[in-house]
């Protein structure tokens, strides 16, 4: 498309963007319309206002996860049947749609057309969120780190998405297989084909994990040299067994099917993997300070910012949520700097707005939200 509108041409190198968002009884939001610029807004406002709440319907409409994990339904605004959020992206010519409602399974919309699932959503809006809640993927559980890889993968890949959902409905029918094993052998070949599935889904999954974090490791470990104390980040793709391959899958579940049966569970494949975060060699999750794992988790947050945008022509959206009150000063700057070169559209969150620094607000729109009520402060 040719085009002699500055803004325009501007919005174009910038990719994917939010022009306006529309919310319906989501969160504290009884009704919210609000237009987005198309690189830099700042939310400010004190805790429990609706900042992050804003933030969480854009990570909806990206990933259909609500950010900090809730049941659907707890999205919904007290005394509402649902909730909607709705965003129009730059263009004119998308908009996405969500739609939660107590009892029912959430539904997407794709301009105003209901999609056949809500996962068909995914991809369509990409971003990378920073909060403070992904303090899990370097403290936490094996399961939050995979969740890291897999919400991440799904947005770049289509194919990531659908072999991670056969994987997962193969997996469960195998270990409904295993449980009712305990009581009445079930024969053979009813495992088999859930078998099959598992090893040619499973396969792959493990295979685009284990590049995408050959791929991010670098840029991590330049990213956290930059933020950190002189300490080196080391990530690595760690799966439990050792088969890669397919066949070499169907072959380890068929061995450890008797076990497996005792244990009502599957013990070899994807779902038990990790990914290894190491800081100056010692483990991040075990020895790494309170600020030596949310360096490394920004580090980590900010190298699938530069990845997403080598495979997608354009960076993705990036959210910050309230990320900068808990930096020093120094790490504060070099963030900002970090986000002006590099970032898209970005939302950032933050108690004062002066914590974005100068350089952000000279070129953002700014928002003050209060109880549930978000209005533009500066236009930038």
């Amino acid at each position: 498309m040719i085009t002699s509108d500055p803004e325009e041409k501007a919005r174009e190198k910038l990719g994917v963007g939010v022009e306006s968002v529309r919310l319906s009884a989501f969160r504290n939001y009884t009704a919210l319309d609000v237009e987005l610029d198309p690189a830099f807004n700042v939310i400010a406002g004190a805790n429990a206002q609706g900042k992050t709440n804003f933030l969480e319907s854009l990570y909806l409409l990206s990933t259909t996860r609500l950010l900090r994990g809730q049941r659907d339904a707890e999205a919904i605004l007290q005394g509402h049947g649902q909730c909607t959020v709705t965003a129009e992206l730059y263009g004119g010519r998308t908009q996405l749609g969500m739609i939660l409602e107590a009892g029912i399974k959430k539904r997407a919309l794709l301009n105003g057309i209901r999609l056949p699932r809500a996962s068909d959503l995914i991809g369509r809006l990409p971003c990378v969120c920073i909060s403070s809640l992904d303090l899990a993927i370097v403290r936490d559980e094996p399961t939050d780190r995979r969740l890291f890889l897999d919400l991440e993968l799904c947005a770049l890949y289509p194919s990531y998405l659908r072999n991670l959902a056969q994987y997962k409905r193969a997996l469960e029918q195998r270990n409904a297989l295993l449980r009712e094993s305990r009581e009445f052998m079930q024969p053979a070949v009813l495992f088999e084909s859930w078998e099959e599935q598992i090893a040619s889904a499973g396969a792959e999954l493990r295979k685009a994990r284990a590049a995408y974090v050959v791929e991010l490791a670098p840029i991590a470990r330049e990213r956290h040299r930059a933020m950190g104390d002189g300490e080196q980040l080391d990530i690595g793709y760690l799966a439990k067994d050792e088969a890669k391959t397919d066949d070499e899958l169907r072959e380890a579940l068929q061995a450890t099917r008797s076990q497996d049966v005792s244990r009502g569970g599957t013990s070899v494949g994807p779902h038990r993997d990790d990914l290894s975060i190491v800081i100056d060699g010692r483990e991040g999750r075990l020895y790494g300070s309170q600020g030596q794992q949310r360096t490394s988790m920004i580090a980590l947050k900010l190298a699938t910012l530069e990845v997403g945008k080598q495979k997608l022509g354009f960076p993705p959206l990036l959210l910050l949520d309230d990320i900068l009150s808990d930096l020093d000063q120094r790490r504060r700057s070099l963030l900002v700097e970090l986000v002006l070169r590099e970032a898209g559209q970005a939302v950032l969150t933050c108690t004062e707005a002066a914590a974005a620094g100068p350089d952000i607000l000279d070129r953002a729109r700014v928002f003050e939200v209060r109880a549930g009520a978000m209005r533009p402060t500066v236009e930038g």
